[in-house]
Parts: structure tokens; sequence; C-alpha cells
């Protein structure tokens, strides 16, 4: 986006806004009036999606760069701890060489314009004279541009955008020494037109992404914050080193009211933090929970120890590396770039021959040619795609959402079928006991408890911990059980103080243990048929009772499903649970493919088997539980698992609510699918006129018109998604 140059009132306010900086400590950021120290109209806070809404997005901001530009600079080429002290004359440059890309961007309009408008004046030789010489200073200042502006990762490079411009200008000098002066007159027009759209073009996409740039600016600005080393001595102050000079393994420590300098694990200390950057409701992190860079400590003191820093925290990987920037690398914004500065000059070689089989004069061929070229290479075409992959990225930080890498955005854009690993995704986890009942009259309910949870006692696994929890809250004292022997998914195997043998588990670890369970067969459909998960317990291989556990929807469980279906993705329900217990919980929530009795060592082949099946496969779990399932995807989604070191997943969440889950491909569908739409709202219309272009049926100048007015049309599309939010 540029601006005019505005003298001694600009430098007024970069000072100001400099001196609003200096007054916010380093390391301290107060959560009520931070943005105002950057930009009143960015807000520090987005609150948590609604059942039925889309994530938040950031409200429209001014065009009055003069604070944000120098502090998105400073922080984007920050390489080391002296990043942020850069002194006032280089700030002062960098502004500066900021105005004067805008300037000639300005002038190039100016003389491009008047080249054009010139045609009213006649197609005398001294006219058409004076139009090249308006359309050659337009495209000095083009040139002029490239040459002090820093080129963004997500720009074409300059000389394919400059090519059609000067291109134009040497056809106009050669049509100019020839006899025709009309095809003189034309190929003038054809040069001022070419600057002209070739400016507006550039000041088309700095506008669109403008507040990108902007909420990054702020983003890195936060993350630049100094951390603490904690020292031995209780009474020293601990020492202070910024963000870029600490090491993964290193221990941080973090008082209330700061934010979070890097990506850590806890290792000890209680508190509450709001998880990720722009969070409004708190969270509690004990020892062994990660946390993400920028997560901001509300009460207690935090110690953890780093797992990524610089620009390998999770925030910064994709949104400010300038090697791993997800809307630079990403396939559908290279592909763009390639169509700016490959596939456009084969385009140009193809009208070129069409001109040429059509028998018309070099001159008219060389115009055809410049202006299929012009109407290709356009800055909006090649970078329209990067500003919406930019934007689905910063909507997806601010739900805490974490793509690795801008191939893995890619690939959650693609995902076609999600798969749930119920327990403690689309369920709480936390099941409580329901029914408890004894069969054949040999022990009553209570020992039937007792039993259980005497061979639960040493699992970890929700269920062993809700019958352990049923037995305490009962008064039940567990029996003593000796040779434990755990089957994963299934049940255990013992015997109990009385020296009979013990089977509790699941209906498939009873027939594996010829234990018939025929008399509570229907008992047992019954329940299952309610959503209930059935533990079958035998002793002396009779069954003697039953447990009935229910277990609840974890909240936004629906809604999480809703946002996969709007984004046409299948939701798939794998669990360990009988299939008419699964079939019960998928009805509640509108799934109609169930995986049910996959045991967690089998979840892995059950996803490649779906994979197979020509299926794009995403799973939803958590890391270590589900690691099976997670490790088989195309793109794994692991709850809460942001800013920790193990497992390689595609996307991680700072939070553990399921709808931040579906939201990370549901967000990369739609981003894609608007990227897409933008590109082609700016490359058919471009196309249409280079076609009609090629074969005659209108003059050169249409073309590069046909690309501007797609361009206009591109940026208002991407402007208008901005205003929907």
């Amino acid at each position: 986006m540029f601006r005019e140059r505005e003298g001694r009132a600009s430098d007024d306010r970069l000072r100001e806004g400099r001196a609003s900086l200096d007054r916010v400590s380093p390391t301290r950021i107060d959560l009520a009036t931070r943005p105002a120290d950057l930009d009143a109209a960015i807000r520090d806070a987005y609150p948590p999606v609604a059942l039925d809404q889309s994530p938040p997005e950031p409200p429209a901001i001014d065009d009055d760069r003069a604070l944000l530009e120098p502090l998105g600079q400073t922080i984007l080429d920050a390489g080391s701890s002296s990043a942020l002290h850069l002194g006032d004359d280089h700030q002062r440059h960098e502004a500066e060489t900021r105005d004067v890309g805008a300037l000639l961007l300005v002038l190039a309009i100016v003389a491009g314009a008047l080249a054009v408008a010139l045609a009213l004046a006649g197609d005398a030789t001294i006219v058409i004279g004076a139009r090249i010489v308006l359309a050659a200073v337009g495209a000095g200042m083009l040139v002029g541009r490239a040459a002090t502006t820093p080129r963004e990762s997500t720009d074409p490079h300059p000389a394919a955008l400059l090519a059609p411009v000067l291109g134009g200008l040497l056809i106009a000098a050669w049509a100019l020494l020839g006899q025709d002066r009309a095809l003189a007159a034309e190929a003038a027009s054809l040069a001022g037109v070419i600057a002209t759209a070739s400016a507006i073009s550039a000041w088309l996409i700095e506008s669109a992404r403008h507040r990108i740039a902007a909420e990054r600016a702020w983003i890195a600005t936060v993350l630049s914050i100094p951390g603490r080393r904690p020292v031995d001595d209780p009474g020293a102050e601990s020492a202070r080193e910024e963000a870029w000079d600490l090491r993964p393994g290193e221990q941080v420590q973090v008082e209330p009211g700061e934010v979070v300098p890097v990506d850590l694990t806890v290792t000890s200390g209680d508190v509450e933090v709001l998880p990720w950057l722009g969070a409004t409701t708190p969270v509690r992190r004990r020892a062994g929970d990660p946390i993400i860079a920028g997560a901001t400590v509300v009460r207690g003191r935090l110690r953890g120890a780093c797992t990524w820093t610089g620009m390998d925290r999770a925030v910064a990987r994709v949104l400010l590396d300038p090697r791993r920037r997800a809307d630079a690398l990403a396939p559908i914004a290279g592909a763009s770039r390639a169509l700016t500065e490959r596939w456009a000059f084969a385009a140009a070689a193809i009208g070129a021959l069409s001109a040429f089989v059509a028998g018309r004069p070099p001159v008219e061929i060389a115009m055809a040619t410049v202006a299929v070229l012009a109407a290709l290479t356009t800055a909006v075409a090649a970078s329209i795609t990067s500003v919406h992959v930019a934007r689905g990225i910063l909507l997806a930080l601010r739900r805490g959402i974490v793509y690795k890498s801008a191939d893995a955005w890619d690939r959650a854009g693609r995902v076609t079928v999600s798969v749930f690993c119920a327990r403690g995704t689309l369920l709480l986890g936390e099941p409580e006991l329901a029914e408890l009942e004894a069969i054949g009259g040999k022990l009553d309910p209570e020992s039937i408890l007792a039993l259980a949870a005497g061979a639960e006692r040493t699992e970890e696994h929700p269920v062993a911990t809700a019958i352990v929890r049923a037995a305490r809250g009962r008064s039940v004292r567990l029996d003593g059980v000796r040779n434990l022997s755990s089957f994963p998914g299934l049940g255990v195997t013992a015997v109990t103080s009385a020296g009979e043998e013990l089977c509790v588990g699941n209906r498939a670890l009873l027939l594996e243990q010829r234990v018939s369970i025929a008399a509570a067969e229907e008992r047992i459909a019954e329940l299952e048929a309610l959503g209930r998960t059935v533990v079958l317990i035998a002793v002396g291989s009779r069954l003697a009772g039953l447990i009935g556990l229910q277990d609840g929807l974890r909240p936004g469980a629906r809604a999480a499903i809703q946002h996969l279906l709007d984004a046409q993705i299948e939701p798939v329900l794998m669990s360990g649970d009988a299939r008419e217990t699964c079939e019960a919980i998928g009805r509640s929530l509108d799934i109609d493919h169930i995986r049910p009795e996959v045991l967690p060592a089998h979840r892995g082949a059950e996803v490649r088997r779906l994979i197979d099946a020509g299926m794009s496969v995403g799973v939803l779990g958590h890391a270590g539980a589900d690691d099976a399932a997670l490790g088989a995807a195309d793109v794994s989604v692991a709850l809460g698992a942001a800013g920790s070191t193990p497992g390689d997943f595609a996307i991680t969440l700072a939070s553990d609510d399921v709808r931040d889950a579906a939201l990370s491909l549901a967000l990369a569908h739609r981003t894609r699918l608007e990227a897409r739409t933008g590109l082609s709202l700016s490359v058919v219309p471009a196309l249409v006129g280079a076609a009609v272009v090629a074969v005659g049926l209108l003059p050169p100048s249409y073309a590069p018109i046909a690309a501007l007015l797609g361009g206009i049309v591109a940026v208002i599309h991407a402007r208008a998604l901005d205003a929907k939010s």
C-alpha cells in the first residue's frame, strides 16, 4: 500500500510512535494497552469461536503505516539480539525508502495516464514523441521503484514485471521511426497503458496485503521480547536474555503478566495462561504441558524447558521465517509466480505465432506479443494467492492452530476424510458409572465393582480410571487381585484374592478367554444401543457381572462435525467400543461412517486402508494416546501439542478444543478455495484479452486493460472477505 510523503508531519508521527514504543517494557506487555502502541485498530484478543461461527478475523486498519512499517522491518529482519536496537538513522532511512517507492509508483501512474490521454491531441509526430517520452518516464519510475523498494518473498522477479513495460516502450520508439503514424500512435498508447496498468496493479496488491503485513509486524513485535533465565539464588534478579539467544533445553522463567518468549514445556509451577497470542480464556498448565511463544501468564510463576526458539517457534515458523513462509512456499502461491515468470512468456510466444500466421506486419506482431505478455505478468496475478494463504495462516493462529509447513497447509486443504479417535476428541474421555449389575447371583454388585476396580487399579485408560473412581466414590474396598496381565484395548486378566481366575474387559476378551456371555447378550445390546461402554466381569470362567459406563460428548463436538461437513470433509468415528455403541454416538453427531472395535495398536492399519482406498485422510487425536493413527495419516492433527518436541505432526493445537482441530482442516479448505478463486478472477480476464488480441479482434491495448480489470475484481474479492469477517 503506497502513500504520498507527508513531510514534517510524517516525521513527527514517526517520532511519536517510537517514543510510545520506548515506554513499553520489553518483557511485560499490558494486554489492555499494547495494541495502542502499535496501531489502535488492531485488537489484542479475539473471543472463542461460537458453535455456529467462523473464526474471527482482524479488524480493518487505516493506511497510516508510519509506525507499523518501521516496526515490521525491524522485527522481521531480526536475526540477533541487536535487531531491536537499530538506530534512529537506520529506521528513518527505511521509512524514507518506502516513501520513495510509493512516490515513484504515483509518478508512474500519472506519467502513463498522461501518455494515454495525449492521444486526444492527435497523431502528429511531436505528439507521439511526447507520449513516448511520458511512457518512458513511467517506465523509469517503475524501474526505480524495483531498485529501491525491498522485494517481498511472495513477489515475482522484477524482471518479469518490467519486461512488458520496457518492451512496449521499445516497440513504440521503433514504430515512431516508421512511416505509419497511426501505427506509431497505437504503439505509444500501448506503452502508456502497460506502464499505467503495471503501476496500478502494484498499488492494488500492496493495498490487498497491507492489513496482513500490519498484523504480521505486530505479532513479530510481541514475539521479540527478551526471555528470563532463572538463577539459583532466590534473592537475585533473574538474568535477561533475548529470545534469539535462548537455546533448546535451557530453563526459562516467566512472571505473572509477562509474555512467554519461546516455546517451552512446563517443568515446575501450576499456572494459568492465555495459551496463545490473542486468546481470551485462561487455561491451567502443569508440569509436562507445552506452551507456545506468545502465551501470557495470568497467574503463578512459570518455569519451563525451552523447546523451540527464534524462527523455529510455532507461531513464527510459517508466518515470519522468510525460508518457510507459507504464503511464499505454498504450491498455489508458487504456481501464481510461475505463471508470471515462465508461462506468460510461453503464452506471448504463442501470441506472436498467431499474429505471424495471420500475416500481420512485424511491428504489429511485436505489439501483440508484448500485449499478451503484459496481460499475464501483473503483480496481482503473481501475488494474490499469497494474500489469501497468509490470511488463512493468520486466521488459524488466532485460534492457536499451527501448521508445520506450507506443504502441511496444502495437504490439509486436500483432506477428504477426517478420522476422530473418539475418546478424548468427540468424547470427554471421562466416563462415569451408569450401570452396575450382577449376573448369576454368585456375587453382589459391590463385589463385582471391587473385583473390577482391583484389576484396573494399575491401568491408565479412561475406562479403568472411571471404574476405580466409582469404587472409591462408593467406599468400596478394592479386591487384592494379583498376577495382572493387560491386553490394550481389550481389558485385563488376573487372579482374585480368593484364588479364582478373573477377567475384566470387553466382549472380545471374554470370548478369547472362552467365557460365554450368552446370558447377558440381550442386556449388553440394550446398553450399547444407549451409547454406553460395557465392561464384563468373569470369575472362574463364568460371567459374573457387567458395568455400563457413559461418556459425555465434548463441548463443541457437534460444531466440529458441522465445520467438516461445511467443508465437504467426511467425518469418521473410530473407536475400540462395540458397533452398537459407536452407532449411537454417530447418530447423535450426524456421523454416518464409523469404524468400531478398532484396537489402538490397529488404528494405523485402519487409517492406511482408508488411504489405499484413494482418500486423503486427516486424523484428529492426542499425541501419545493416538500415535499409531496420527503417524499413518496424510495429515495429523494433534490437540494440545503445539510447542512440544515429540511427534512429527502436520498440525498442532495450543488448545484441546475439538472445534479448533476441525477448523484447522476447514480453514485450509476454505483458504485454498479462496486463493484459487482469486487467481481465477485475475487471470481469466487476462487470458481472454490476450486471446482476442492475438487473433487480431481488438487492438493490443485491450489485453493489459482486461488484465487490470481482472486484478481490480480479484482485490475487491480479497477485501470483501476481510469486510465480511
